[in-house]
């Protein structure tokens, strides 16, 4: 799973382009991650221009994410 900072983010849609199964999809105000297509591949991580993408590799829950209690 993956985390991004949003208020960061310059909307490029890089990370879009480059996931293998669509996991992200880009809307008129930000970039929206679909978990359960997410492959932990880390194409979106290593292809963000401004690195506002952070993998937790094998977190499938939003809830298990660090910080998220």
């Amino acid at each position: 799973m993956i985390r991004i900072r949003h208020e960061d983010c310059i909307m490029c849609g890089t990370c879009t382009m480059v996931c293998p199964v669509k996991a992200l999809g880009l809307t008129a105000s930000r970039i929206e991650h679909y978990p359960e297509k997410c492959v932990d591949c880390a194409q979106c991580v290593n292809n963000c221009p401004v690195k506002v993408i952070t993998l937790y590799k094998g977190v499938k829950s939003e809830k298990d994410l660090p910080g998220s209690r």
